[in-house]
């Protein structure tokens, strides 16, 4: 039999001929053994070992100390400990392992008794050994994982803060129309975004859209959204507004254009009004309705045909209204398809209910009633947007 794999063992007895028999009788077996003589001065030769026998016989008080010595320099690896002793009565049994022993042997004992206890603990001794190497690695994978997550945990903050900088900072102030916002990504970041902006003395233009997915992806496509987003041409001293139906047009043909791997899909209204004489125009792509809540009247979706950007070069029909003083006009993404509100089924005929209830309310105010209405139960499981804006008198 051959364990020459199996590491050096160092054998501890207090007198020559034991240890020399325990070495014999291990070395037959095919063990690297090392000696010891309790009581000489002891040296670091245990230091490697990968099993300890202690031979208490004849000087068992000594030999206890020495195990209680041991026992802590050998547990940082584990290297079990085998107590020989001469005496088998139960209290002499009991303080060997009290004294940090793994196990005992008492004498007489038969050799192949010995050699079926140092196979045992050796194997446990490798059971250990492999488990403590993957307890290394797995902490190394750990290590690892927490320098990505890091990283990405950064590159998220990055990605917030830049598609931060592309929303509005405050919405255009003008004569007879306020704007009220509600924007919560689901994330860090989100596919949902919009913007507001004076184009001249008489118009602002606004748009809300969505790109698909979440995260990163998606805040990639807000920010080409936002630089494709052309409204107004410029020639010398003169401009002309684009209307809102080749708004779309243009941005969809540039997203074509990119010939991406995977298609982008993308919804978006787009809209222009007269704060003069209330005239509103706007197109949409793939996106929900607006929502028109009238001061007296029922609240209307207007419905507008209009495909996904980034799918076929298409068309985008143009829909023009007006609004009276007091009527409000909401915009809103598919957020609100599980939005749930006083008993009505998930989706529009909670946004009516709740737009019938606080019609009455400024737009911003209206806006955020309208948040904390739907989503009462903290059921976002999408990037929601709520553009709302109000003629007024």
């Amino acid at each position: 039999m051959s364990s020459a794999g199996s590491g050096r063992i160092l054998i501890c007895a207090p007198q020559v001929n034991l240890l020399m028999d325990l070495r014999r009788l291990l070395e037959a077996h095919g063990y690297e053994v090392e000696g010891h003589l309790i009581g000489s001065p002891e040296t670091s030769r245990w230091n490697g070992c990968r099993l300890v026998i202690l031979d208490g016989s004849g000087q068992m008080a000594e030999s206890l100390e020495l195990c209680a010595r041991l026992r802590p320099r050998l547990e940082d690896g584990f290297v079990p400990l085998l107590f020989i002793t001469d005496d088998a009565q139960p209290m002499s049994r009991l303080a060997c392992l009290e004294a940090g022993a793994d196990t005992y042997l008492a004498r007489p004992f038969v050799s192949g008794e010995l050699i079926a206890q140092v196979s045992a603990l050796l194997r446990i001794k490798e059971i250990h050994d492999r488990l403590q190497e993957k307890t290394t690695e797995i902490h190394r994978i750990n290590k690892r994982l927490q320098q990505a997550y890091q990283q990405i945990d950064q590159e998220l903050e990055l990605a917030q803060r830049i598609q931060a900088s592309f929303l509005p900072h405050s919405l255009p102030q003008v004569p007879r129309l306020r704007f009220g916002v509600h924007y919560l990504p689901r994330g860090r970041v989100g596919g949902d975004f919009y913007d507001a902006f004076r184009l001249d003395e008489q118009h602002v233009g606004f748009y809300v859209a969505d790109a698909m997915g979440h995260g990163v992806p998606a805040s990639l496509l807000t920010i080409f959204v936002k630089k494709g987003v052309k409204t107004k041409e410029v020639n010398g001293s003169h401009y002309r507004l684009v209307p809102p139906d080749e708004v779309l047009f243009r941005l969809n043909r540039d997203l074509i254009e990119q010939e991406l791997s995977e298609h982008p899909f993308i919804t978006m209204v787009y809209g222009l009004f007269n704060h003069v004489d209330g005239t509103l125009q706007f197109a949409r792509a793939g996106h929900p309705y607006p929502l028109h809540i009238p001061r007296e009247g029922e609240p209307t979706l207007w419905k507008q045909d209009g495909l996904l950007l980034g799918i076929v070069d298409a068309k985008f029909p143009l829909s023009t209204h007006r609004l009276l003083p007091g009527d409000k006009l909401l915009f809103y993404t598919d957020g609100v398809d599980q939005a749930r509100f006083d008993n009505q089924t998930d989706g529009v005929d909670s946004l009516l209910a709740s737009a019938r209830r606080h019609r009455s309310l400024p737009v911003q105010e209206f806006v955020n009633k309208l948040a904390r209405d739907l989503f009462a139960e903290g059921r976002q499981d999408d990037d929601l947007t709520l553009l709302g804006l109000e003629r007024c008198d």
